[in-house]
Protein backbone atom coordinates (compact mmCIF):
# COMPACT_ATOMS: atom_id res chain seq x y z
CA UNK A 1 0.00 0.00 0.00
CA UNK A 2 3.39 2.56 0.95
CA UNK A 3 5.20 1.43 -2.38
CA UNK A 4 1.56 2.13 -4.57
CA UNK A 5 1.53 5.84 -2.82
CA UNK A 6 5.01 6.28 -3.29
CA UNK A 7 4.70 5.34 -7.19
CA UNK A 8 1.97 8.01 -7.11
CA UNK A 9 3.78 10.41 -5.36
CA UNK A 10 6.53 10.17 -7.77
CA UNK A 11 4.72 9.80 -11.05
CA UNK A 12 3.07 13.10 -9.77
CA UNK A 13 6.11 14.91 -9.84
CA UNK A 14 7.50 13.67 -12.89
CA UNK A 15 4.03 15.06 -14.44
CA UNK A 16 4.40 18.58 -12.87
CA UNK A 17 7.96 18.37 -13.94
CA UNK A 18 7.36 17.66 -17.48
CA UNK A 19 4.30 19.94 -17.81
CA UNK A 20 6.94 22.49 -16.28
CA UNK A 21 9.35 22.46 -18.97
CA UNK A 22 6.94 21.95 -21.62
CA UNK A 23 5.16 25.47 -20.31
CA UNK A 24 8.56 26.93 -20.70
CA UNK A 25 9.33 26.12 -24.02
CA UNK A 26 6.58 27.09 -25.22
CA UNK A 27 6.96 30.39 -23.57
CA UNK A 28 10.11 30.29 -25.04
CA UNK A 29 9.13 29.64 -28.31
CA UNK A 30 6.02 32.67 -28.50
CA UNK A 31 8.67 34.72 -26.67
CA UNK A 32 11.54 34.07 -29.55
CA UNK A 33 8.58 33.97 -32.51
CA UNK A 34 6.46 37.27 -31.10
CA UNK A 35 6.84 40.13 -28.48
CA UNK A 36 3.45 39.01 -27.08
CA UNK A 37 5.29 38.69 -23.89
CA UNK A 38 7.80 41.58 -23.38
CA UNK A 39 5.37 43.43 -20.69
CA UNK A 40 5.34 40.25 -19.01
CA UNK A 41 9.14 39.88 -19.01
CA UNK A 42 9.59 43.71 -18.20
CA UNK A 43 7.16 43.08 -15.00
CA UNK A 44 9.39 40.56 -13.98
CA UNK A 45 12.91 41.80 -14.20
CA UNK A 46 11.38 45.16 -12.43
CA UNK A 47 10.19 42.41 -9.28
CA UNK A 48 13.44 40.69 -9.58
CA UNK A 49 15.40 43.24 -9.50
CA UNK A 50 15.68 44.02 -5.65
CA UNK A 51 16.50 39.89 -4.99
CA UNK A 52 19.19 40.36 -7.85
CA UNK A 53 20.56 43.64 -6.07
CA UNK A 54 20.65 41.80 -2.86
CA UNK A 55 22.32 39.19 -3.80
CA UNK A 56 24.91 41.28 -5.34
CA UNK A 57 25.32 43.70 -2.39
CA UNK A 58 28.23 41.70 -0.71
CA UNK A 59 30.43 40.81 -3.99
CA UNK A 60 30.08 44.67 -4.53
CA UNK A 61 30.45 45.94 -1.49
CA UNK A 62 33.55 44.17 -0.88
CA UNK A 63 34.64 44.84 -4.50
CA UNK A 64 34.33 48.45 -3.16
CA UNK A 65 36.26 48.19 -0.31
CA UNK A 66 39.02 46.35 -1.50
CA UNK A 67 39.62 48.86 -4.34
CA UNK A 68 38.99 51.99 -1.66
CA UNK A 69 41.90 50.82 0.34
CA UNK A 70 44.22 49.79 -2.58
CA UNK A 71 43.60 53.27 -3.78
CA UNK A 72 44.57 54.78 -0.34
CA UNK A 73 47.43 53.00 -0.02
CA UNK A 74 48.72 54.16 -3.68
CA UNK A 75 47.77 57.63 -2.94
CA UNK A 76 49.66 57.40 0.11
CA UNK A 77 52.73 55.95 -1.66
CA UNK A 78 52.36 58.83 -3.88
CA UNK A 79 52.19 61.01 -1.25
CA UNK A 80 55.27 60.22 0.25
CA UNK A 81 56.91 59.97 -3.15
CA UNK A 82 56.01 63.52 -3.79
CA UNK A 83 57.32 64.53 0.17
CA UNK A 84 59.96 63.07 -0.50
CA UNK A 85 60.41 64.72 -4.02
CA UNK A 86 59.35 68.12 -2.60
CA UNK A 87 62.24 67.56 0.09
CA UNK A 88 64.81 67.42 -2.48
CA UNK A 89 63.76 70.07 -4.56
CA UNK A 90 63.66 71.97 -1.23
CA UNK A 91 67.03 71.32 -0.63
CA UNK A 92 68.31 72.03 -4.21
CA UNK A 93 66.95 75.36 -4.03
CA UNK A 94 68.41 76.02 -0.71
CA UNK A 95 71.34 75.11 -2.72
CA UNK A 96 70.86 76.84 -5.39
CA UNK A 97 70.30 80.14 -3.46
CA UNK A 98 74.07 79.54 -1.83
CA UNK A 99 75.75 79.20 -4.99
CA UNK A 100 73.78 82.61 -5.94
CA UNK A 101 74.50 84.71 -3.22
CA UNK A 102 78.25 83.24 -3.57
CA UNK A 103 78.53 84.20 -6.96
CA UNK A 104 77.29 87.88 -6.12
CA UNK A 105 79.57 87.86 -3.59
CA UNK A 106 82.44 86.97 -5.59
CA UNK A 107 81.01 89.07 -8.40
CA UNK A 108 81.52 92.17 -6.00
CA UNK A 109 85.31 91.44 -5.23
CA UNK A 110 86.12 90.70 -8.76
CA UNK A 111 84.67 93.79 -9.82
CA UNK A 112 82.80 91.53 -12.16
CA UNK A 113 80.43 93.48 -14.60
CA UNK A 114 76.54 92.86 -13.88
CA UNK A 115 75.20 90.36 -16.62
CA UNK A 116 72.32 92.33 -17.28
CA UNK A 117 74.47 94.95 -19.35
CA UNK A 118 75.67 92.77 -21.85
CA UNK A 119 74.73 91.59 -25.01
CA UNK A 120 74.92 88.71 -26.82
CA UNK A 121 74.90 87.20 -30.33
CA UNK A 122 74.95 83.64 -31.14
CA UNK A 123 77.31 82.66 -33.92
CA UNK A 124 78.61 78.98 -35.78
CA UNK A 125 81.80 78.09 -36.49
CA UNK A 126 82.60 77.31 -40.07
CA UNK A 127 86.07 76.19 -40.00
CA UNK A 128 89.21 75.82 -38.40
CA UNK A 129 92.77 77.05 -39.30
CA UNK A 130 95.06 74.55 -41.01
CA UNK A 131 97.84 76.02 -39.39
CA UNK A 132 98.99 73.62 -37.13
CA UNK A 133 100.90 76.40 -34.98
CA UNK A 134 97.84 78.57 -34.16
CA UNK A 135 94.83 77.74 -32.75
CA UNK A 136 91.79 79.91 -34.72
CA UNK A 137 88.78 78.90 -35.50
CA UNK A 138 86.29 81.09 -38.20
CA UNK A 139 82.91 81.76 -37.60
CA UNK A 140 79.48 82.93 -39.88
CA UNK A 141 79.35 86.86 -38.42
CA UNK A 142 81.72 89.50 -38.65
CA UNK A 143 81.59 93.63 -38.98
CA UNK A 144 78.07 93.17 -40.40
CA UNK A 145 76.55 92.25 -36.85
CA UNK A 146 78.27 94.78 -35.24
CA UNK A 147 81.23 92.51 -34.10
CA UNK A 148 84.93 93.82 -33.50
CA UNK A 149 88.21 93.23 -33.40
CA UNK A 150 88.98 92.23 -30.06
CA UNK A 151 85.82 91.25 -29.29
CA UNK A 152 85.26 88.61 -26.29
CA UNK A 153 83.63 85.02 -27.50
CA UNK A 154 82.72 82.50 -24.99
CA UNK A 155 81.48 78.93 -25.09
CA UNK A 156 78.58 78.52 -22.63
CA UNK A 157 79.43 80.07 -19.61
CA UNK A 158 83.49 79.72 -20.43
CA UNK A 159 85.72 81.93 -22.49
CA UNK A 160 86.57 80.55 -25.82
CA UNK A 161 88.95 82.93 -26.78
CA UNK A 162 88.90 86.76 -28.92
CA UNK A 163 88.26 87.90 -32.56
CA UNK A 164 91.32 88.19 -34.08
CA UNK A 165 90.34 89.69 -37.52
CA UNK A 166 87.12 90.42 -38.83
CA UNK A 167 84.75 90.65 -42.28
CA UNK A 168 81.82 91.87 -42.83
CA UNK A 169 80.65 88.44 -43.10
CA UNK A 170 82.89 86.33 -41.41
CA UNK A 171 85.46 86.81 -38.52
CA UNK A 172 88.42 84.77 -37.08
CA UNK A 173 88.30 83.90 -33.61
CA UNK A 174 91.75 83.65 -31.54
CA UNK A 175 91.57 80.78 -29.23
CA UNK A 176 92.93 81.07 -25.74
CA UNK A 177 95.01 78.17 -26.38
CA UNK A 178 96.67 80.39 -29.39
CA UNK A 179 100.51 81.20 -28.34
CA UNK A 180 99.91 84.48 -28.96
CA UNK A 181 97.11 85.08 -26.40
CA UNK A 182 96.95 85.76 -23.06
CA UNK A 183 94.82 87.07 -20.08
CA UNK A 184 94.86 87.69 -16.69
CA UNK A 185 93.15 85.14 -13.82
CA UNK A 186 92.29 84.96 -10.80
CA UNK A 187 92.44 81.64 -8.62
CA UNK A 188 88.61 81.71 -6.95
CA UNK A 189 89.33 78.20 -4.62
CA UNK A 190 91.43 80.54 -2.60
CA UNK A 191 88.52 82.65 -1.52
CA UNK A 192 86.36 79.73 -1.15
CA UNK A 193 89.78 78.56 1.47
CA UNK A 194 90.41 82.09 2.27
CA UNK A 195 87.16 83.79 2.12
CA UNK A 196 88.18 86.97 4.29
CA UNK A 197 91.16 87.65 1.62
CA UNK A 198 91.06 90.99 0.59
CA UNK A 199 90.73 91.47 -3.14
CA UNK A 200 93.53 93.08 -3.89
CA UNK A 201 95.28 90.32 -2.14
CA UNK A 202 93.22 87.93 -5.02
CA UNK A 203 94.27 90.12 -7.42
CA UNK A 204 98.34 90.04 -6.65
CA UNK A 205 97.80 86.53 -7.03
CA UNK A 206 96.65 85.98 -10.30
CA UNK A 207 98.29 84.50 -13.37
CA UNK A 208 98.39 84.85 -16.68
CA UNK A 209 97.20 82.13 -18.54
CA UNK A 210 99.46 81.85 -22.21
CA UNK A 211 98.48 79.98 -24.83
CA UNK A 212 100.43 76.27 -25.53
CA UNK A 213 99.49 75.75 -29.27
CA UNK A 214 97.93 72.78 -27.25
CA UNK A 215 94.49 71.30 -27.86
CA UNK A 216 93.14 72.68 -24.10
CA UNK A 217 96.02 73.58 -22.56
CA UNK A 218 97.59 76.54 -21.06
CA UNK A 219 99.90 77.61 -18.80
CA UNK A 220 99.81 79.72 -15.90
CA UNK A 221 102.73 82.06 -15.52
CA UNK A 222 103.57 84.08 -12.73
CA UNK A 223 102.63 82.38 -9.98
CA UNK A 224 105.42 82.71 -7.19
CA UNK A 225 106.37 79.68 -5.06
CA UNK A 226 104.98 80.66 -1.65
CA UNK A 227 101.31 80.96 -3.35
CA UNK A 228 98.09 78.85 -1.94
CA UNK A 229 97.50 76.65 -5.37
CA UNK A 230 96.66 73.49 -5.67
CA UNK A 231 95.15 70.91 -8.15
CA UNK A 232 92.06 71.16 -9.26
CA UNK A 233 91.76 75.18 -8.56
CA UNK A 234 89.72 77.19 -10.99
CA UNK A 235 90.89 80.05 -12.36
CA UNK A 236 88.48 82.70 -14.03
CA UNK A 237 88.86 86.28 -15.88
CA UNK A 238 90.32 88.81 -13.64
CA UNK A 239 89.21 92.12 -15.67
CA UNK A 240 92.30 93.64 -15.29
CA UNK A 241 92.74 95.76 -18.61
CA UNK A 242 89.30 95.45 -19.41
CA UNK A 243 89.65 93.46 -22.08
CA UNK A 244 87.68 90.39 -20.66
CA UNK A 245 85.07 91.16 -18.08
CA UNK A 246 86.01 89.56 -14.75
CA UNK A 247 84.35 86.29 -13.25
CA UNK A 248 84.14 83.63 -16.76
CA UNK A 249 85.60 80.23 -15.86
CA UNK A 250 89.14 80.02 -17.92
CA UNK A 251 90.82 77.22 -16.49
CA UNK A 252 91.77 74.23 -14.10
CA UNK A 253 94.78 73.51 -12.71
CA UNK A 254 96.19 70.48 -14.01
CA UNK A 255 99.49 70.29 -12.55
CA UNK A 256 102.24 72.09 -10.34
CA UNK A 257 105.97 71.95 -10.46
CA UNK A 258 108.47 73.57 -8.07
CA UNK A 259 111.98 73.60 -8.59
CA UNK A 260 113.74 74.35 -5.40
CA UNK A 261 115.50 78.10 -5.99
CA UNK A 262 112.96 78.96 -8.41
CA UNK A 263 110.98 81.98 -7.92
CA UNK A 264 107.68 80.73 -9.89
CA UNK A 265 106.16 77.79 -9.94
CA UNK A 266 105.35 75.90 -13.40
CA UNK A 267 102.11 75.34 -12.90
CA UNK A 268 99.92 73.97 -16.30
CA UNK A 269 95.86 74.66 -16.62
CA UNK A 270 93.48 72.37 -18.76
CA UNK A 271 91.03 74.57 -20.52
CA UNK A 272 87.00 74.69 -19.20
CA UNK A 273 85.98 75.37 -22.79
CA UNK A 274 86.57 72.02 -24.77
CA UNK A 275 88.21 73.09 -28.23
CA UNK A 276 87.23 70.28 -29.69
CA UNK A 277 83.58 69.53 -28.98
CA UNK A 278 82.78 73.27 -29.64
CA UNK A 279 80.20 74.26 -32.48
CA UNK A 280 79.03 77.64 -31.47
CA UNK A 281 80.41 80.41 -29.63
CA UNK A 282 78.75 83.28 -28.02
CA UNK A 283 80.11 86.95 -29.22
CA UNK A 284 79.12 89.39 -26.12
CA UNK A 285 79.61 93.08 -25.81
CA UNK A 286 80.37 93.43 -22.33
CA UNK A 287 80.14 97.45 -21.78
CA UNK A 288 79.08 100.78 -24.13
CA UNK A 289 82.40 101.34 -25.06
CA UNK A 290 82.57 98.28 -26.85
CA UNK A 291 78.95 98.20 -28.20
CA UNK A 292 80.36 101.12 -30.04
CA UNK A 293 83.42 100.20 -31.02
CA UNK A 294 82.45 99.12 -34.25
CA UNK A 295 83.51 102.64 -35.43
CA UNK A 296 87.07 101.96 -34.30
CA UNK A 297 89.60 100.54 -36.52
CA UNK A 298 90.43 96.75 -36.35
CA UNK A 299 94.08 97.15 -35.65
CA UNK A 300 94.02 99.92 -33.40
CA UNK A 301 91.67 98.11 -31.39
CA UNK A 302 93.81 94.67 -31.72
CA UNK A 303 97.49 96.78 -31.11
CA UNK A 304 95.42 98.33 -27.53
CA UNK A 305 94.72 94.81 -26.47
CA UNK A 306 98.25 93.40 -26.75
CA UNK A 307 99.68 96.68 -25.50
CA UNK A 308 97.32 95.85 -22.26
CA UNK A 309 98.50 92.82 -21.89
CA UNK A 310 102.00 93.53 -21.90
CA UNK A 311 101.09 96.02 -19.44
CA UNK A 312 100.23 93.38 -16.78
CA UNK A 313 102.91 91.00 -17.53
CA UNK A 314 105.10 94.18 -16.51
CA UNK A 315 103.26 94.90 -13.54
CA UNK A 316 103.66 91.69 -12.95
CA UNK A 317 107.19 91.07 -13.10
Amino acid sequence: MGESIENNSYGSLLFKFMLLVAISLAVMVVDYRDTILQPVRATLTMISYPFKYAIHLPFNATGYLTDYFADHKKMAEENRKLRTTLDIYAARNQKYHAIANENKRLREQLNAIPKADEKHLLAEILSVSANTFSRKVTINRGSNDYMYTGQVVLSGKNIYGQIDSIAPDSAEIMQLTDKDHAIHVVNTSILKRKPDLAIDEVQGRGALAVGTGKTNLLELRNIEADVDIKKGDIYVSSGLGKLYPAGYPVAIVSSIKYNSGDSFMKVMARTLTDFTQAREVLAIWHNKKAMKSKKEEPKSQLKKNKATEKSILKKKN
